[in-house]
């Protein structure tokens, strides 16, 4: 019997329609459009899209003038806070702490919501966050989240993520990300993907950038949870079937 699920694949299809302003940021000595948008928790493209006039994105001239894109967004039919960050360039997170008043598992088609450009959303840096980011640990969560999710939309992808990290800030599992993903248990592998070798593909640009989010941010989209499956592929033997849930994202259950 596998210790973890397969995935199955489950495309989210995504309309968006926004409003967008901007602010301008001074460049500073040594600043370049990635530190930039690190700094306000843009994406590098959507820097990119706002400043088209910036020949080369890491040699910008010092006291010149870029834009870091923000505004309101009209909420659409399918989205989630998670579609609606990934298609501005903003962290899930940081739409969260702009948005105090809203539920986000309830946000309505029309409803009008803050897009952050990151200088107001501070409180994303949370404690949970505060978990290093280490081309190591980037180079093994992104790759099991590209074996286990990489058909998935982008809350499944970061929540996969999630499960690790609460298994790496837990001290019944190993304390690093590639410890916890390696972690064998009564000769059992813990995730599938590191025993039928498909952890050491190459990872997409999504699958990048989920690793980043949980990473870098400390999203927590399913708190509590400790393994995830796919019904349609797991035994009804299995003993995960009788942990308390927490999440069902796509075809993925989340418990803990």
């Amino acid at each position: 019997m596998m210790c973890s699920a397969l995935t199955t694949v489950g495309v989210l299809a995504m309309s968006t329609v926004s409003v967008m302003a901007a602010t301008t940021h001074t460049v500073q000595s040594g600043e370049s459009l990635w530190t930039i948008s690190r700094a306000n928790d843009v994406s590098l493209p959507a820097m990119e899209a706002a400043n088209p006039q910036v020949v080369n994105p890491g040699n910008l001239q010092i006291g010149s003038q870029v834009k870091i894109p923000s505004g309101n967004y009209t909420v659409q039919p399918g989205d989630t806070f998670f579609t609606i960050a990934n298609a501005h360039g903003v962290t899930w997170q940081a739409i969260q702490n702009d948005n105090p008043g809203i539920d986000p598992l309830m946000i309505l088609p029309g409803q009008l919501i803050n897009v952050p450009n990151g200088t107001n959303s501070a409180a994303a840096t949370s404690s949970s966050a505060n978990t290093a980011v280490s081309d190591t640990s980037l180079y093994w969560m992104s790759r099991l989240i590209q074996a286990e999710a990489s058909g998935e939309n982008m809350e499944a992808k970061v929540a996969v993520g999630d499960v690790v990290l609460h298994r790496v800030q837990s001290s019944d599992y190993p304390d690093t990300v590639k410890g916890v993903i390696f972690q064998v248990v009564d000769g059992c592998y813990q995730f599938t993907p590191v025993e039928n070798q498909e952890i050491y593909n190459t990872p997409s640009a999504d699958s990048i950038t989920a690793a980043e989010e949980v990473l870098d941010q400390g999203v927590d989209y399913v708190p509590g949870a400790y393994v995830f499956f796919t019904p349609s592929k797991t035994p009804s033997s299995s003993w995960v079937w009788n942990q308390p849930r927490t999440a069902q994202i796509d075809d993925f259950i989340f418990a803990k």
